[in-house]
Order: structure tokens, then sequence, then C-alpha cells
């Protein structure tokens, strides 16, 4: 019963997190999440190596669950705002929070009433000088991420990439931040910025969806497991050793 519980408390947190990429899918920029299973490793002295980081031992029953995100590039689709940018390649646009800089692939951006260019929450988004301001009619962005008003360059797109995409955690709204910020690298040399578009979630729908039914099915497999032990067990208690 203890096995059968462990692994249905498995399967359901896995459903969650398919059930978050599923919600995410029309999401701009958003990076979906995978689950991992990994049994946990011997020295050669027979020790019980200390779990990987952000992994969640769930009983000794099974073995530790860890989420990671996927960082494949998403499909670009055009939108025709001149504010809109896309990323083609890795690497991150870098955003100001109160929280310090924080990095995300959602580039539709817009002006707050400053014409400083900020994300859709209002934070702003970080050229190589500091704050972008945008004061005037024609807004052009280059692929190298330099931005343009009326012909005038204000300002270059700063872009991130990272030696090693697993020191980054998520933050919430499509945002995040890293856990060493050593791992951050030069920018990008084949990265490109694209006016007028945006990354969609690399979520593949069908697979989502597919994954979560046999997740579902796996989770009530469990579920009678559990119960097929119940009912065994009060069956002997109710009947063996009982007088004829």
């Amino acid at each position: 019963m203890y096995l059968a519980a462990a692994g249905a408390l498995v399967q359901q947190m896995r459903l969650e997190m398919l059930a978050n990429n599923v919600a995410n899918i029309n999401t701009v920029g958003y990076k979906g999440e995978k689950s991992v299973f990994r049994v946990p490793e011997e020295t050669p002295t027979g020790e019980e190596l200390p779990s990987e980081e952000g992994s969640q031992s769930l009983s000794p029953y099974a073995p530790p669950f860890l989420t990671m995100v996927d960082f494949s590039q998403g499909a670009i689709h055009q939108t025709g705002n001149p504010l809109d940018v896309a990323l083609n390649g890795e690497g991150f646009f870098n955003v100001q929070t109160p929280d310090g800089i924080q990095y995300t692939r959602q580039g539709s951006f817009s002006l707050n009433v400053d014409g400083v260019l900020v994300t859709q929450d209002g934070y702003p988004v970080l050229g190589e000088g500091g704050e972008i301001t945008i004061e005037g009619g024609n807004v052009e962005i280059d692929a190298t991420g330099g931005v343009y008003v009326d012909g005038d360059e204000v300002g270059r797109l700063q872009v991130t990439a990272f030696a090693d995409n697993e020191s980054l955690e998520k933050t919430g709204n499509g945002r995040f931040v890293s856990n060493d910020p050593a791992m951050a690298g030069n920018r990008p040399e084949n990265t490109t910025v694209r006016q007028g578009h945006l990354e969609s979630a690399n979520v593949n729908p069908l697979q989502a969806m597919t994954e979560m039914i046999e997740t579902s099915r796996a989770f009530e497999a469990y579920q009678k497991v559990i119960q097929s032990a119940d009912e065994a067990t009060e069956k002997s208690i109710n009947n063996v050793g009982k007088v004829a």
C-alpha cells in the first residue's frame, strides 16, 4: 500500500506540472517543464549519495522527483507590432526588477508614461547602457538589438546567455533569476533579434495532452492497487482466525 501511495503521489505531482504546461500554451516565451526521476546512487562503500539539489524525496519507496525547465526554442510568429521582439537563438532579455536583474524570453514590450521600454508588468527592459527611452514616432530594432527612433540610435537591447541554463530558476510572469551569477556569459554571437515578432511557448499541445492522459491512467491504476490492498486487509481482519 505504501508503494502504491508513493507512486500515486508522484503521478499527481507530474499531472500538476503537465497541467501547468497546457495552461501556458498561449503564453509568450513560456518555457515548459519536464519531470525527471533519479534513482539514488551509491558510493563504492555502499553509502547513498545526497539527492540532487531541487529534487524532492517523497518517501523511501519512491525515487527523488525533480522538475526541470525545457529551454528549447519556441516557434516565432509575426505580430507587426514594432515593440514586439523575439530572440532567435539562445539568451535572454534583461529586466530591472525591485529584486534585481532578471531574465526573460517574453518580448511583448510597451512604453510607460515616461517613454521607457518596459515589460507587460511594467519593469524596465535594460539596454547595454541602462534603461531605453523612446521619444518619437518611427521605432526600428535591428538584428543586433540596436534601437533606433526616427533614424537615431537610442540604445541596444542587452541579451545575456548562460553557460548552464540549469542555474536559472523561475520567478513568475515568464522571468528567471540566476542562482549563480558567474554562469552569465557574454552576448551570444549567433542570436538575432527580430522586430515585430514574438516567441511562442515551447510546449507541444498534442504531446502534453497525451502525457496527461497517460499520467491520469497511471494514477488511477495506483488507486486501484491501494483499494485492492485495503479490501484484502479488511478481509484478513474480519475472516482470518474466525471460529467456524
